[in-house]
């Protein structure tokens, strides 16, 4: 038995559940001209596109064993854009921390100015929090910071699969080529820890200070 990571989703559907026309269909498809289902729609316009090279939503694992290969385990998102599925997040993430399944959402909100020498120029933002949720309800203002990463993988390139998917005719599924990893580690621990440590930072007594830009914006919530 061998156990490999291959795309688990691409533009946001099941690998494993895609006939073999639409697996060769997305393997040659530009990102660009794909509907990603993720992403926030707003009525009227076309839903965006896909901003990912690939489309590649999330990893699965796959087992071959006695000649027939079977996806196991959950996706491992590996896009950003797959958290956003029907703000199911922020409803989770709002309901808990802050008390309401309907929080305000403020999309990459600045906490870092970069230091101006003149009166003319305009301060930078070089740091901007993904998601900030807040409750306004009631006399306390509750908020929280929602950062969001994505994992990332060590191995070969998708590329090696695609070249795979280009000419796949089934049956059954596709078994990856080469070997690849959630790097699970570099994703939390070494990238989202420094990040939330930095943008939101504890006081001496353990509370977490609100980002000058965030006390702005409160009195208009």
């Amino acid at each position: 038995m061998i156990s490999r990571y291959g795309a688990g989703e691409l533009y946001g559907f099941d690998v494993s559940a895609l006939p073999a026309e639409r697996i060769r269909s997305f393997a040659v498809a530009k990102h660009k001209d794909v509907p990603c289902p993720f992403k926030p729609h707003e009525p009227g316009k076309p839903q965006p596109k896909c901003n990912k090279k690939g489309g590649v939503c999330s990893l699965r694992q796959y087992v071959h064993d006695a000649g027939v290969v079977t996806a196991v385990g959950n996706p491992v998102t590996t896009c950003p854009q797959r958290f956003l599925e029907r703000k199911l997040i922020f409803e989770w993430v709002g309901e808990i921390l802050v008390g309401s399944r309907t929080p305000t959402v403020i999309s990459e909100l600045p906490f870092l100015m970069r230091t101006v020498e003149t009166e003319e120029e305009e301060a930078d933002a070089v740091g901007k929090i993904d998601k900030v949720l807040v409750n306004a309800e009631g006399r306390t203002l509750k908020w929280c910071a929602l950062e969001m990463q994505a994992v990332y993988f060590s191995g070969k390139s998708m590329e090696n699969d695609f070249i795979q998917m280009r000419t796949w005719a089934g049956p059954g599924l596709l078994f990856p080529p080469v070997q690849r990893r959630p790097d699970f580690r570099s994703s939390g621990p070494k990238r989202l820890m420094p990040h939330l440590q930095t943008k939101v930072p504890r006081s001496a007594a353990g509370e977490r200070r609100w980002p000058s830009s965030l006390t702005k914006l409160s009195g208009n919530l």
